[in-house]
């Protein structure tokens, strides 16, 4: 399980280059099916467009294409900076309304990464991480003094359930060796129960890939 990085919601960017318009649109995708059913929505808004090129990266799956526009100047581009910026379960769609001048292909190459990096750019990402999740159960005498404790050494608490004890619901990285680090903690043996790793969710300012 390796982490990954992906938009949290729909961004998009737009400028003009010799009388050129560019619109660039990015949007999470988890399958190819959302990817291609975003891709007709565009295409929908902007039916009038000379071109609507696209590329994604979601569900495994990598398609590009450059509707029209010279080979290799739009799609590879835009796939190429989704992938720069390190993104899964991504789709980009920049759509070009020609302005009737042409830019070349190298302009073209410039122009639609620019507008798909710019699209990218406005979005809010999140980080994933496989992360093991424990159960810790501890008294309440203890309970205050972890707390502090696990925000300093990157333990992250998930849920906190109070009964006859405090049981504590903990995220570390995957893999990392814990038990030694709570038994310091606890000063004894943690009543400890490991439960699954899963995928955890940060923003991207908190954890990056």
């Amino acid at each position: 399980m390796k982490p990954y990085k992906t938009l949290v919601s729909r961004a998009d960017a737009e400028f003009i280059i010799n009388k050129s318009r560019f619109i660039g649109y990015g949007c999470p995708c988890e399958t190819e099916e959302e990817a291609l059913a975003f891709l007709a929505r565009i295409r929908q808004k902007h039916k009038d467009a000379t071109h609507n090129c696209y590329a994604f990266s979601a569900g495994g799956a990598k398609r590009f294409s450059d509707d029209g526009e010279p080979s290799g100047t739009a799609g590879k581009p835009i796939l190429n900076v989704i992938e720069q910026k390190k993104l899964v379960n991504t789709a980009v769609v920049v759509t070009r309304y020609f302005g009737g001048v042409k830019l070349g292909a190298g302009g073209l190459i410039r122009a639609y990464s620019s507008a798909a990096s710019d699209a990218l750019s406005a979005a809010d990402k999140i980080v994933a991480r496989p992360m093991d999740v424990y159960k810790l159960k501890t008294d309440f005498a203890h309970a205050k003094r972890f707390t502090a404790f696990a925000l300093r050494n990157e333990i992250s608490i998930v849920y906190t359930e109070y009964s006859a004890k405090v049981t504590f619901t903990l995220a570390v990285e995957s893999k990392r060796n814990v038990l030694p680090i709570l038994s310091d903690a606890l000063q004894a043996k943690p009543d400890l129960e490991f439960i699954e790793t899963r995928f955890i969710e940060r923003p991207e300012t908190e954890k990056s890939v």
